[in-house]
């Protein structure tokens, strides 16, 4: 019966510890509840219950002396467990979205890269008299375009496909 009564007073994952110490016909047990797995050093801080009496007494009333300092510092100890349990959720989501920004970060470098590559050979293109190849090249850029490159590119396109029909109608 006695730890079946023990067992209740306990949160999940904890561990007790139990010291007993004899003289001169009376014990003394310290009762030390810890949580398995608990990084946060409050949990060291906790002091031990203290029950002296003797052996009959501490049959009588050593359950009943311990019931509610040991729920209570097990639920203390359930809570920082789920507190920590949160602060690590928390860091992995943290991480996660830096891990996100990063990536988007590297595809805006990326585009920005292909877009500046782009008009470039636009220029290229363009100084050759190569309308049709520019303007397509153009075309490509737009839609690489991010942010005031949008206008830039848009307005290339416009004045290539000006260039492009005037060299054709009087080709």
């Amino acid at each position: 019966m006695f730890f079946k009564r023990f067992s209740e007073m306990l949160a999940s994952s904890t561990d007790v510890t139990l010291t007993i110490h004899k003289q001169n016909g009376t014990m003394t047990v310290s009762v030390l509840p810890k949580a398995n797995g608990l990084q946060d050093e409050a949990q060291n801080h906790l002091k031990p219950i203290v029950i002296t009496g003797t052996p009959e007494e501490l049959d009588e009333g050593f359950l009943d002396a311990v019931r509610e300092p040991v729920r209570k510092a097990a639920t203390l100890l359930s809570g920082m467990k789920s507190f920590e349990d949160s602060l690590a959720k928390v860091e992995a989501n943290r991480k996660e979205e830096q891990e996100k920004k990063k990536e988007a970060e590297k595809l805006a470098q990326e585009r920005k890269t292909q877009f500046d590559k782009l008009m470039a050979q636009v220029e290229e293109l363009e100084a050759e008299e190569k309308y049709d190849e520019a303007l397509a090249e153009a075309r490509k850029a737009v839609t690489l375009a991010t942010g005031l490159n949008v206008a830039k590119a848009k307005e290339k396109v416009s004045r290539l496909n000006g260039k492009s029909l005037n060299k054709s109608l009087f080709a």
